[in-house]
């Protein structure tokens, strides 16, 4: 009889961790999934920058070719709301660089509310890149000599 009461005590015992540890393991589960979709979206920004410079390193590349390519890098991953700055429309001939920036603001309440901190911060990304057909200022061109 007091072997079974002691089973009994026990098992009373794993219901009170459970209780204890479920919502700390949920926490964190959550937790996580909100840190890999900022991750996913950092990765995202990042990629829409480069794309969008690689269009503005084309010879004739413009402002709208920077936007439809960031555009359409953004689209793919169903993201909206961010910014886009380049210095296309200031570069003269003889530039030999361009950048484009990608800015996105990022709701930290997403998951777990205001229990991991809360608030918003942005996620930026800028790609510098060399334009093509334009010679570098030591007049190399940028190109791998052999």
């Amino acid at each position: 009889m007091n072997t079974k009461r002691k089973r009994f005590v026990r098992r009373g015992a794993a219901v009170v961790e459970a209780a204890v540890v479920a919502p700390l393991m949920i926490l964190a589960m959550f937790g996580m999934i909100e840190v890999g979709y900022a991750f996913m979206i950092k990765q995202t920004v990042t990629l829409a920058a480069r794309e969008g410079a690689r269009a503005a390193a084309l010879p004739g590349g413009n402002m709208s070719d920077v936007t439809a390519a960031v555009d359409a890098s953004m689209a793919a991953a169903n993201l909206t709301g961010y910014t886009t700055t380049s210095n296309i429309s200031s570069v003269g001939p003889t530039d030999y660089e361009v950048w484009v920036e990608v800015s996105m603001p990022f709701d930290r309440a997403g998951f777990t509310g205001q229990l991991m901190g809360g608030g918003s911060f942005n996620i930026t990304a800028k790609t510098t890149m060399r334009r093509e057909g334009v010679d570098a200022p030591d007049g190399d061109g940028g190109g791998i000599e052999m």
